[in-house]
């Protein structure tokens, strides 16, 4: 049996499950958490299961989204008014927390334990000192002309997959 199938259908049952019981007022969870609570049930052994079997891919992937979801059900718990600048922060963090974990994974390769330190060290820097010399103002408008040209960005990556595929 694929335990990432298993997990997969486990968590969505989750999701599912307790949306039901927000839905029918029985609970009363805010949509960040029931989706982040299901997110990591789903990520945590998902990348277990890929240091077991060496699946990179499955890796980056199950640990960007459990960071993902940690930042989710932390903006549920917490009143943030500038969530542009914790995103900031958090791609940051996420980076260096994938590359950390591919460090792990072939402790060959020193150039992930070194990038992830950076990482890691850069996002606690853009927390505690960056602020003060307008990091979050130029974030802020990095992420205005992002929304503007947000859906030509995408258009440009969907071709640029569809001409680069295998034929």
């Amino acid at each position: 049996m694929n335990n990432n199938r298993f997990v997969l259908g486990i968590s969505f049952f989750l999701a599912g499950f307790l949306s039901l019981l927000k839905y029918l007022n029985v609970i009363s969870m805010p949509d960040e958490q029931i989706l982040g609570g299901a997110i990591i049930f789903y990520a945590l052994p998902t990348a277990y299961f890929s240091l077991e079997n060496g699946k990179r891919d499955k890796l980056v992937w199950a640990t960007i989204v459990f960071c993902v979801s940690v930042v989710l059900i932390v903006k549920s718990y917490f009143e943030i008014l500038d969530t542009r600048g914790i995103i900031f922060v958090s791609i940051l963090f996420v980076s260096g927390t994938v590359l950390m974990l591919l460090f792990i994974e072939n402790m060959k390769e020193k150039v992930f334990f070194v990038s992830s330190l950076i990482l890691i060290l850069l996002s606690y820097l853009t927390v505690a000192f960056f602020k003060n010399l307008g990091l979050f103002e130029t974030a802020n408008k990095i992420g205005n002309l992002v929304e503007v040209f947000w859906p030509v960005i995408l258009i440009v990556l969907g071709i640029g997959v569809f001409i680069n595929r295998k034929k």
